[in-house]
């Protein structure tokens, strides 16, 4: 099967059959799609981040122009992750974010567009059931095989962290998992990979301290 970008898979995987974020975990689901993109953008050298503050260091390819939200975002001045995680998890920037990755999913045939939502009509975009069915077990091969590639850990701790991931993968799965990413981030050859987690970390903190203060 062809492979996609961090960002597109995951959002693969994260959106239910009906093309909406899970509605227990939504909040979480939507910080976990800016993680991804944040990654994406990081890992290609768009971007840098120093003392949580991000900048952006080259222009955005023409064949990640999907990001083109986030990117234009970031660009205009330099932010704090806080900041960018409190203006994309949710919301207005949040949907054209969902849009530009629906969109090139579209194209590359590994979703549909629909029209629908509670509170009216909104685009939605379902991924097709046979490539998330190849793309889970692709992960789940590369498990139990031992194989997973840095990209592919990090996509798996984003739906980890996003509460995404129990659905596709056994406790016994789940628990080597959970054993693989301890030997990455201790593994000095992994230095980027273990930051890049840590990175997946600080954003889950964010919203949940952002969810535990709404609650309040």
């Amino acid at each position: 099967m062809k492979r996609m970008s961090t960002a597109q898979e995951y959002y693969t995987l994260m959106i239910d059959k009906n093309g909406l974020m899970p509605a227990m975990y939504k909040a979480e689901a939507g910080a976990g799609l800016v993680a991804a993109a944040f990654l994406e953008l990081l890992v290609n050298d768009i971007i840098s981040v120093e003392n949580k503050k991000i900048t952006v260091m080259d222009k955005l390819p023409e064949n990640m122009e999907y990001l083109g939200t986030l990117y234009t975002y970031l660009q205009e001045k330099t932010r704090t992750m806080e900041k960018m995680v409190m203006e994309f998890y949710s919301g207005r920037r949040n949907r054209e974010l969902v849009e530009g990755i629906g969109e090139t999913l579209c194209e590359e045939g590994a979703a549909v567009e629909k029209k629908g939502g509670v509170f009216g009509p909104k685009r939605l975009f379902i991924p097709s059931k046979d490539y998330k069915e190849a793309l889970v077990e692709e992960l789940r091969t590369a498990v139990r095989e031992d194989e997973l590639t840095p990209r592919e850990v990090a996509l798996i701790y984003l739906l980890e962290e996003a509460k995404c991931l129990k659905q596709y993968f056994s406790k016994y799965e789940s628990d080597q998992l959970k054993e693989k990413l301890k030997e990455i981030k201790k593994d000095p050859m992994n230095r980027r990979l273990a930051q890049m987690i840590d990175y997946v970390g600080d954003i889950t903190d964010i919203i949940t301290v952002l969810l535990v203060t709404t609650m309040n």
